[in-house]
């Protein structure tokens, strides 16, 4: 015959309050990697992938622009 011994300390949900901080920054982890695992954001983006690329082309536009006046003056020298 066995017994089984239930401590006070081994209960679910006892001394909740005083997790140690990295169980706490755990947590947050955890829902980005569902969100990334079982989220549908593939499809969204995908959905918005010509307004991502526009945005993503006129921001290289502008850098070249930005620093082409810089690399000129370097290879002036």
């Amino acid at each position: 015959m066995q017994a089984e011994i239930t401590f006070s300390e081994n209960t679910i949900g006892a001394k909740v309050a005083n997790l140690p901080k990295i169980f706490q920054t755990i947590k947050p982890l955890q829902d980005i990697r569902q969100f990334i695992e079982e989220g549908d954001w593939d499809e969204r983006l995908s959905a918005c992938e010509k307004h991502i690329n526009r945005f993503s082309w006129t921001i290289i536009i502008a850098a070249v622009i930005y620093l082409t006046p810089i690399c000129i003056n370097i290879f002036i020298r």
